[in-house]
């Protein structure tokens, strides 16, 4: 519901802030399309009829983009419980407050076999302090004291994954996550690209700067 900002989000929820009057979304909706996937799901609940508005049932460039309503304020493992039906082999699991300026092409050789985690510089924000402190050992992601790399919120998830997500459950990285970095069951790579979780003000105003260097496709 983006509470650390303030007023800011009173009326428009974090991924519908804009910059140079183009919403945050856009931004990684437009990084997104590269893949050219068959459909992007918007996990939609605080305020979801403006997401609706604007992208549901929209086409871009062959995209489907589906708004998916909760029935109530869920977690991304709740959500991801909630419209499991869409998982595919494989599903880019992103949050949507959050730019990745990163190539998603490059890993289309990845085989996962349940789950894949995206690993960055722990410098600008921690978004989950339990998953702030995690290494790479023999390419399965483990946790390390003091480490500079922290969970990214980014994933790759196969149909696999979808025992993992039952009812009740909520939070993804509290929840399903640990258990399974503990069990060394998910893979992961380090990327170093600009990672920007916009949740903080710190952080908006960094967007606002970065994104000046953003070349955006233009979409009617």
């Amino acid at each position: 519901m983006g509470t650390r900002l303030g007023n800011i989000t009173k009326k428009t929820p974090k991924p519908l802030i804009k910059f140079n009057n183009i919403e945050f979304l856009d931004y990684q909706i437009n990084n997104l399309l590269k893949l050219k996937p068959k459909k992007i799901i918007l996990l939609c609940s605080y305020k979801h009829k403006l997401f609706e508005k604007k992208y549901n049932n929209k086409d871009l460039d062959n995209t489907r983009i589906i708004c998916i309503k909760e029935k109530k304020l869920l977690g991304t493992g709740g959500s991801l419980e909630y419209s499991k039906k869409y998982i595919e082999n494989y599903s880019l699991v992103c949050n949507g407050d959050t730019f990745f300026d990163y190539d998603f092409n490059k890993l289309h050789k990845i085989n996962v076999k349940e789950i894949f985690l995206f690993l960055v510089k722990n410098k600008n924000y921690k978004s989950n302090n339990k998953l702030a402190n995690l290494n790479l050992k023999e390419k399965k992601v483990i946790f390390k004291n003091k480490s500079k790399y922290m969970n990214s919120g980014f994933y790759i998830i196969s149909k696999k994954f979808k025992k993992f997500l039952k009812k009740g459950f909520n939070s993804l990285e509290n929840e399903i996550i640990q258990s399974l970095i503990q069990k060394k069951r998910v893979e992961g790579k380090i990327i170093n690209a600009n990672h920007i979780d916009i949740g903080t003000k710190k952080n908006l105003n960094y967007f606002k700067k970065f994104y000046k260097n953003l070349v955006l496709k233009k979409y009617s």
